[in-house]
C-alpha cells in the first residue's frame, strides 16, 4: 500500500472511531432521556441501526473527504450514498414500522365506586417483558406438597400479574422438550424449578432459563417456613433478572403480598392452585380472587345465572382487596353476570386499549362478538391480538376468526411461518385445508400428525369420523343446512347456536366463542383443534325425521364429555319468550302449541304443567307448600327467599348451582336450569320427610321416560335433617 494510501486510510479509521464513540455516547444520552420521559426504548435501536447502516457511506466520506469537499463526486459515489441511504430508511421502515414509538405508558379510566372518574397510568403492552412460568418438581414425593407442582406457578403467574411492567404466561408442564418447544416461540426465557419441605421449612429452587435450549442463565434457591413470602421473594428475584430493576424514574406498581390480595390460608391457596375456586373461598370467606374466577367458570360454562350474580356480587364487595387489574375484572363479570352487555363491551374495549393482549378482555369481547354474530370484528380483533403478542393462544383464537370468516389461506401462510421452528404446528391446517376442500391434503397432514403422537387418540375420534365421511368430496352446504337454529343443554344454561356464512357453518357457544364445523357423517358434524380440544355432535331426529336435538361428545386428551342439547324451534322460542316476560296465558297456549310440534321435548311438559299449577292454586297456599318443605336433606339445602323456594345440593364430592324451583304439583318441582331433573318430597316409612330427583333416559325409538336411581355410586334419596 502506498504511503498516501496508508495515511488516508488510518485518518478514516481514527475518524471513524471517533464517530463510534460519539454515537455510543449519544446513543447513552437518549436512552436515559427515553427511560426518564417514559418514552419508546425502540428509539435507540432505531439510531443504532442508522448508525450503523450509515457506516458505509461514512467511510467513503472520510476517505475521500479532500476531493468530495471540493465538490468532485464520482459517478460511484452518487449511485451507491443515495442507495444506502434508501436501503436504511426502507430496511428501518420495515423494522420499526408497526413499532409504537410514542411514549411507554397509557392512561386508563375507569369509574369508582363514588361514580367518580379515577385514572391510572400503566405500561402499553409492547413494553412488557412476556414471562413464561412452568411447574416446579418435586424434589422428594410428599403427597401433602404435591400440589404445589402446580401450585408454585400459578400463584406466581398471580402475583407478578400487579406489575404492568411483565406479561406472565402459566403452564402446568414439567417436561423440558415440551417447554423449550412452546417457551422458544416467543420468549428469550423461561421460569421453572424444584422444591421440598422438610419439618416446617420449604426449599425452592428457581431456575430463569434460556427459551431455546432450557439452559440455566440465573438460579436462586429460596428457604423458609412461610411458604407465601417466599413465592413474594421469588416474584422480586424473577423481576429483577428480567431487567426490571426499578429507578426513581420508573413506573413502579404496587406489589401486595400473596397473603393480602389472595389468601393468607394455605387449604384455600392449595384449593385455589386445584382450581376449585368454591372450596377455596368456602375455607376463607374474604378470598376476593377466587370468588371471581368461580364467577368467570360459571358464565363460560352457563352453569346458572342466580348463583353466578350471587357470588359476583360477593366479589364486588371485596374487590378493594384486589390488585387494580382485577378489580376492573371484577366491574366486567358483574356486566355479564347481569347480561349487561353493552356496558361490559364498552368495559372491556377500554381495558383493551392498555391490556391489548389480556385473555379474560379478549375472550369476553369475543364472546360478545358472537352474541352479535359481528364476525368481521372478531377477524380484526384476533387479529390484533396475534400482532400484538404472538403465542398459542392468541394464534388459535385468530385461526378460529379466519376460518368462520373464509379467510382460511390467511391462517394456513401464517402457519408456514412457524412449522419450520415448531412442525408440530402442522396440524392446525387441517381444518383450513378441509374448508378449501383440500381433503387429501389436510388428511395428509392428519396422518402425519398421528404417527408423531401415537397417544392422541381420543382426540383424533373427530377428526376420524370426518375423514371417513368425506373420503375426498368436499363439504356441500346442502349437508349442513339442516344443523341451522339454537340448541339448549339439558344440564345447564349452555346454548348453541349455528348458522351459515360464507359457505361454512359457524357455531357460537354462549359466552364463549364463534368456530366451525365441518361434516362428519350424514347428519353429524365434527371440528376443533386436535392439539387442544376436538368435538363431534349427531343430530337426534324423531321418527318423522325431523331434527330435535343435538348429541355431542366433547374429546380431550383422555376425557370425553357427553350431552344432548334440545332443539328450540320458533314455537318453543315463542313461549319461552311469553314466560319470561310473565305473561302466563298466553305462555300456556304457546307451550300446548310448541309440544304439539314437539312431542320428544319431555321437559315442556314441565313447564306447562308449572303454568297450569300455579294459575290454580293461590299464591298463599303455594307458599305454605314451599315453607314445609324447605330445610336441609343431607347435602341438599332448599329454603323460602323473598317468596321464592331455592334449592342447592353441596357435599364432600358434588356441588351443584343454586337454581329457584317451579311447583309442578303438590310434592314435585322442576327448575329451568337443569331441564333433566324433578325434585320429588315424599314421607318415608319412618314419617320423616325425603328428597328425591328423578332425571328422564333415552330408550328406544327415543322414548324419553323419568327414572329415579339411587344407589352407592348415585345418591338421590336423603331425609330431612331433624
Amino acid at each position: 500500500m502506498e504511503p498516501a494510501n496508508k495515511k488516508k486510510w488510518i485518518n478514516t479509521l481514527k475518524f471513524f472511531a471517533a464517530y463510534l464513540v460519539a454515537a455510543w455516547t449519544f446513543l447513552q444520552f437518549v436512552d436515559w432521556v427515553l427511560n426518564r420521559y417514559n418514552i419508546s426504548p425502540h428509539w435507540v435501536d432505531i439510531l443504532l441501526w442508522f448508525f450503523i447502516g450509515i457506516s458505509p457511506s461514512l467511510i467513503i466520506y472520510l476517505y475521500h473527504q479532500e476531493r468530495l469537499s471540493k465538490r468532485i463526486i464520482k459517478l460511484r459515489e452518487k449511485i451507491f450514498i443515495p442507495l444506502n441511504i434508501i436501503i436504511l430508511i426502507i430496511g428501518l421502515y420495515f423494522g420499526f414500522g408497526n413499532s409504537d414509538l410514542g411514549a411507554t405508558t397509557k392512561d386508563i379510566s375507569f369509574e369508582n365506586d363514588s361514580g367518580e372518574l379515577e385514572t391510572k397510568t400503566i405500561t402499553k403492552e409492547e413494553f412488557r417483558v412476556g414471562i413464561p412460568i412452568y411447574g416446579f418438581k418435586q424434589i422428594v414425593k410428599d403427597s401433602a406438597t404435591d400440589w404445589m407442582r402446580y401450585g408454585i406457578g400459578k400463584l406466581l403467574y398471580e402475583d407478578l400479574l400487579q406489575n404492568k411492567n411483565l406479561s406472565p404466561e402459566f403452564e402446568n408442564l414439567t417436561n423440558t422438550t415440551t417447554k423449550i418447544r412452546e417457551s422458544s416461540l416467543f420468549y428469550d426465557f423461561y421460569v421453572d424449578g424444584s422444591y421440598e419441605k422438610t419439618g416446617d421449612t420449604y426449599e425452592i429452587i428457581t431456575h430463569i432459563r434460556k427459551a431455546n435450549n432450557g439452559k440455566s442463565i440465573k438460579k436462586q434457591t429460596f428457604t423458609g417456613n412461610n411458604f407465601t413470602s417466599l413465592l413474594d421473594d421469588i416474584s422480586i428475584f424473577i423481576t429483577s433478572e428480567a431487567g426490571l430493576v426499578e429507578s426513581n424514574n420508573s413506573l413502579k406498581y404496587i406489589d401486595l403480598p400473596i397473603d393480602e390480595f389472595m389468601s393468607n390460608s394455605l387449604p384455600a391457596l392449595e384449593a385455589y392452585a386445584k382450581t376449585d375456586y368454591s372450596k377455596a373461598y368456602d375455607i376463607d370467606k374474604y378470598f376476593a380472587l377466587a370468588f371471581l374466577e368461580q364467577a368467570k367458570i360459571n358464565t363460560i360454562y352457563n352453569r346458572g345465572k342466580l348463583e353466578t350474580q350471587d357470588i359476583i356480587d360477593i366479589a364486588f364487595s371485596l374487590k378493594n382487596d384486589l390488585p387494580l387489574q382485577k378489580q376492573l375484572e371484577v366491574y366486567i363479570q358483574r356486566s355479564l353476570a347481569y347480561e349487561r352487555y353493552d356496558e361490559a363491551e364498552k368495559q372491556v374495549k377500554l381495558q383493551l386499549e392498555v391490556d391489548p393482549t389480556n385473555k379474560f378482555y379478549n375472550r369476553v369481547l369475543f364472546s360478545i362478538y358472537g352474541e352479535t354474530k359481528n364476525t368481521e370484528s372478531l377477524m380484526v380483533a384476533a387479529e390484533k391480538l396475534f400482532n400484538d403478542d404472538p403465542n398459542p393462544y392468541s394464534g388459535l383464537n385468530l385461526a378460529e376468526a379466519a376460518m368462520v370468516n373464509g379467510e382460511e389461506d390467511k391462517i394456513i401462510e401464517a402457519i408456514k411461518t412457524y412449522e419450520i421452528i415448531q412442525p408440530e404446528i402442522s396440524a392446525l391446517k387441517i381444518e383450513p385445508l378441509i374448508l378449501k376442500g383440500d381433503i387429501k391434503g389436510a388428511r395428509s397432514v392428519f396422518e402425519e400428525h398421528k404417527l408423531s403422537n401415537p397417544n392422541n387418540t381420543n382426540r383424533n375420534r373427530a377428526y376420524d369420523s370426518i375423514f371417513d365421511y368425506l373420503n375426498g368430496k368436499k363439504p356441500k352446504i346442502e349437508d349442513l343446512k339442516q344443523f341451522i337454529g339454537t340448541y339448549r343443554s339439558e344440564q345447564n344454561e349452555l346454548l348453541l347456536e349455528f348458522w351459515i356464512e360464507k359457505d361454512r357453518l359457524v357455531r357460537f357457544v354462549k359466552n364463549q366463542n364463534m368456530d366451525i364445523m365441518i361434516p362428519a357423517g350424514p347428519d353429524a358434524l365434527g371440528g376443533g383443534f386436535i392439539q387442544r380440544t376436538t368435538f363431534y355432535s349427531k343430530l337426534v331426529k324423531d321418527n318423522n325425521g325431523k331434527a330435535i336435538g343435538l348429541y355431542s361428545y366433547q374429546f380431550n386428551w383422555n376425557i370425553t364429555g357427553e350431552r344432548l342439547y334440545w332443539k328450540l324451534d320458533n314455537h318453543i322460542l315463542l313461549a319461552n319468550q311469553a314466560f319470561e316476560n310473565g305473561d302466563l296465558k298466553a305462555a300456556d297456549s304457546l307451550y300446548k302449541t310448541a309440544i304439539e310440534h314437539n312431542p320428544k321435548h319431555s321437559y315442556l311438559k314441565n313447564i306447562s304443567a308449572h303454568i297450569k299449577y300455579i294459575t290454580k292454586n293461590k299464591t298463599d297456599s303455594i307458599q305454605l307448600q314451599n315453607e314445609k318443605f324447605a330445610g336441609a336433606y343431607g347435602p341438599r339445602k332448599f329454603w323460602v327467599e323473598n317468596n321464592k323456594f331455592y334449592y342447592k345440593r353441596k357435599g364432600e364430592t358434588t356441588e351443584l348451582v343454586k337454581v329457584e324451583l317451579l311447583p309442578i304439583s303438590e310434592n314435585r318441582y322442576m327448575d329451568l336450569t337443569r331441564l333433566r331433573t324433578i325434585m320429588e318430597f315424599v314421607e318415608d316409612s319412618s314419617g320423616i320427610l325425603a328428597s328425591k330427583a328423578y332425571s328422564y333416559v333415552i330408550g328406544e325409538d327415543l322414548r324419553f321416560e323419568w327414572e329415579f336411581t339411587d344407589n352407592d355410586d348415585v345418591k338421590n334419596y336423603f331425609l330431612k335433617d331433624n
